[in-house]
């Protein structure tokens, strides 16, 4: 993040809408190539893939959405979603922009999102990567549920914007991370709408990453720091395990928003993971 400020990089890939399923949606767009589409997580935007919208542009069409309820994208008509409304969002944006076989990426809540695409539309993307997934608590108990449903919004609503950045931002990277890497963090979080946020939160609560891969016979990337304190790497490497088919690249000295900690190095692995799924390799070699 050296060089010119945040704004000034953000103001490089403005903010687009269009209309989805009669609904506006804001997305930012770089690049040229075949397409990645990033999907963000529950407490971000954007605006926080503005390292991969610089960095990847050169080789690959990118768009990163606001997922429904996030920046100037209108919340879903339902306040209680499950994945599959969100990834139908994502299909009418991935038809509407006419792209052609994009890989998904989501992280955190977003992979639920493309976990569910991957579901619906197998044949319509090339490819499927999961960074620091957040797999969901739709088998836990009522009270589990309740807990998580609730707890963000209720930090929000207590702390405000301005509170939650300081109280969660350090938490979603490494001890390591630095002003420029929190002020974009902090960045995702001072643009939360309440309603947004609280669908989401009611999707982390109440679905399951499960409902989608256990259908998802095809390869899959994975991403994730190996200092994530909030999907932690065990449970990622539970979910590696339990897919039997996914390509695992723990990073170093990143945590939980692992493509701000280290963007670098996430690239270079998205990239790897990219060209291995559409050459069919056995294994990605986790030189990173």
């Amino acid at each position: 993040m050296n060089g010119s400020s945040l704004t000034d990089k953000l103001l490089r890939f403005p903010p687009q809408t269009r209309l989805v399923n009669g609904r506006r949606l804001a997305y930012r767009l770089a690049g040229q190539g075949p397409a990645i589409v990033l999907l963000h997580g529950i407490s971000s935007g954007s605006g926080s893939w503005v390292n991969q919208l610089e960095q990847l542009a050169a080789d690959y069409t990118l768009v990163a959405w606001d997922a429904p309820g996030y920046g100037q994208s209108e919340v879903l008509a339902n306040d209680a979603p499950s994945a599959l409304e969100y990834a139908e969002m994502l299909h009418g944006l991935i038809e509407g922009l006419g792209l052609e076989q994009p890989l998904l990426l989501g992280h955190s809540l977003g992979a639920m999102i493309v976990a569910a695409y991957a579901d619906r539309y197998p044949g319509r993307i090339r490819g499927l990567v999961l960074a620091n997934p957040a797999q969901g608590y739709g088998h836990a108990d009522a009270d589990t549920q309740l807990r998580v449903y609730r707890q963000r919004p209720e930090m929000l609503r207590k702390l405000g914007h301005r509170g939650l950045a300081a109280a969660r931002g350090p938490v979603l990277l490494s001890q390591h991370a630095s002003e420029a890497q929190l002020e974009l963090v902090a960045q995702g979080m001072m643009g939360l709408h309440f309603d947004g946020f609280l669908a989401a939160s009611y999707l982390l609560a109440y679905d399951d990453i499960w409902n989608y891969l256990t259908g998802y016979g095809h390869r899959l990337g994975v991403i994730y720091g190996e200092e994530d304190v909030i999907t932690a790497p065990t449970g990622v490497e539970q979910l590696i395990a339990r897919h039997g088919r996914a390509m695992a690249v723990p990073l170093a000295g990143a945590g939980h928003a692992s493509y701000i900690d280290q963007p670098e190095r996430f690239n270079q692995a998205l990239i790897r993971i990219d060209q291995t799924l559409l050459s069919s390799v056995s294994e990605v070699n986790n030189e990173f």
